[in-house]
């Protein structure tokens, strides 16, 4: 599984784009990142793209699904037909009307007669194979709600977990077991920050319980050390190997 970073900034890019993860140019987890720029400066494209993650509605995590949706449609060669969008609750309606506010709806008529994307709807809980991959969903606090984590499995068995933002909670540390790899967001440093989001302490504490998993630090607003974690930056790409399968 190789994993790129598109966008490892916070909600007002601290220190890099707003949230954007890739996985084997197939999965892409929240789309706040100018995604389509980015993809092409890592030598990929859309075209692979059959997932499209997202961990909840606010505007760093999901502003761009518009243009990445819309660029998908529109491409000489468009994504195959069926391309999947998933997430909580209220996904569908959400992004219909960030659609609308974007482009009007003719680009809605235009994206269902291309690309007829498919929704799915998860909750805490759900285990479910979409698009080759074992897509696990968890609830987390936020402060908007609902919010998911979720983690990914590819056939090989390596699986890469993602936190969104969220505080420590139940949900938090289910979604981090058996993690190969878990992009975590770390927000502050030194002291907690509001908005229901995690610190570098917090961070430390979730590392010490999961000895067996690499953490990604991401979602920053400055970059500094934690020992044992690593740091991401926008376009960073590692390579995750499978140890494991179900």
């Amino acid at each position: 599984m190789q994993l790129t970073v598109l966008g490892s900034g916070d909600a007002f890019s601290g220190c890099g784009c707003n949230a954007g993860y890739l996985v084997d140019g197939r999965v892409l987890i929240d789309c706040g990142a100018p995604v389509p720029a980015l993809v092409r400066r890592a030598g990929m494209d859309l075209q692979r793209l059959r997932l499209i993650l997202v961990t909840h509605f606010h505007a760093d995590h999901t502003f761009m699904l518009p243009v990445v949706i819309g660029a998908a449609a529109l491409a000489d060669a468009p994504v195959e037909a069926g391309l999947v969008i998933a997430g909580p609750v209220g996904t569908r309606e959400y992004v219909k009307r960030l659609l609308q506010t974007g482009f009007g709806h003719h680009i809605i008529e235009l994206i269902r007669d291309t690309i007829a994307p498919q929704f799915v709807i998860l909750d805490d809980g759900d285990d479910v194979e979409i698009a080759e991959y074992r897509v696990r969903a968890h609830a987390v606090v936020h402060s908007l709600g609902p919010s998911l984590a979720y983690s990914v499995t590819d056939p090989t068995g390596a699986r890469v977990g993602f936190s969104g933002d969220s505080t420590l909670c139940p949900g938090l540390a289910r979604a981090i077991r058996g993690c190969d790899l878990f992009v975590c967001e770390c927000t502050g440093w030194g002291a907690p920050v509001p908005g229901g989001h995690l610190y570098s302490e917090e961070v430390a504490e979730l590392m010490a319980a999961n000895p067996s998993t690499q953490f990604l630090l991401s979602h920053l607003k400055e970059r500094n050390a934690l020992p044992g974690a690593l740091i991401a930056h926008d376009l960073l790409t590692l390579d995750v190997g499978g140890r494991r399968q179900g």
